[in-house]
């Protein structure tokens, strides 16, 4: 018998920061190019996105060595550093993303008091948001750590003071987020300066719970970790096949003969069963 290639199953995968990451990403990119921002390439293939003032930029860097997947700073100037800067690992889920960059691109209309000016909590806001929400300090970490009601989303806060050059260079970090189980989780940052609101929005992005759309094989489903849920939306391909098969079956073996309709094939699985013509290729 061939060997028969499984083809992938629609399915919703719950909450959506424990999906994998192979999705489409560029909505994250469209987000900001709808809103007038400039689209580039280089040759290795990395993508770049600038504010039409140039002093907001993205950075989705497929090719570039590290784990850091997606870049996004901005800063008060097209010469000068960055005042605060946003990352998030190969292994993100790119509707993460995407909402971060539908809020800066929102937020980027208002002017430069819209996505600069700095932090006045240096996080202590949302922090005390997330105490609200259900989530604990952790003490077992050298940080400000909290987590989430699942245990599965964990935000680290460094509270002594960081050196700015450090943050932009991407040696350290005001937050680090991680998510999902210790041995497949991914990786946020956000720098010191970065304004609360956008913080807020951050926040929300990472922690959303809204299910997303991923096709999933067998080995897929028996990868994801286990507080995630899988449902399917859609027939499988064998079942979709298997439906197609019995509609197109004639009613009768001849429309001239009058002969009486053929009997019912027996249930699949029986030994006499016909084998179903297959109208997918």
């Amino acid at each position: 018998m061939p060997n028969s290639r499984e083809e992938p199953r629609e399915y919703q995968i719950a909450p959506r920061y424990l999906a994998h990451p192979e999705a489409d990403g560029s909505p994250a990119v469209q987000a900001l190019v709808n809103a007038g921002w400039a689209r580039s390439h280089d040759r290795a293939g990395n993508t770049f996105v600038t504010a039409p003032d140039l002093t907001a930029r993205l950075a989705h860097l497929p090719e570039a060595d590290g784990p850091v997947l997606w870049k996004i700073s901005a800063g008060p100037d097209a010469f000068a550093p960055p005042e605060w800067l946003v990352t998030f690992d190969h292994l993100t889920p790119p509707e993460v993303v995407a909402d971060f960059t539908t809020a800066l691109a929102g937020s980027y209309t208002r002017g430069p008091d819209g996505y600069l000016g700095g932090s006045r909590s240096r996080g202590t806001e949302t922090a005390l948001e997330l105490l609200d929400r259900g989530w604990t300090l952790d003490p077992s970490t050298p940080f400000l750590s909290y987590r989430s009601p699942d245990r599965l989303v964990r935000f680290h806060f460094r509270d002594k003071p960081l050196p700015h050059s450090a943050e932009m260079a991407g040696d350290t970090e005001r937050l680090l987020v991680e998510v999902g189980p210790a041995r497949s989780c991914w990786y946020a940052t956000a720098s010191s300066h970065l304004p609360d609101h956008l913080l807020q929005q951050f926040t929300a992005a990472v922690t959303d719970p809204m299910p997303v759309r991923r096709p999933m094989r067998r080995i897929d489903l028996e990868h994801l970790p286990t507080a995630a849920t899988a449902t399917p939306i859609a027939p499988s391909p064998l079942e979709a096949a298997r439906v197609s098969a019995a509609n197109s079956r004639s009613p009768s073996a001849s429309s001239s003969s009058r002969t009486p309709p053929a009997p019912a094939p027996a249930p699949l699985g029986a030994g006499t069963a016909p084998t179903p013509r297959r109208s997918l290729p």
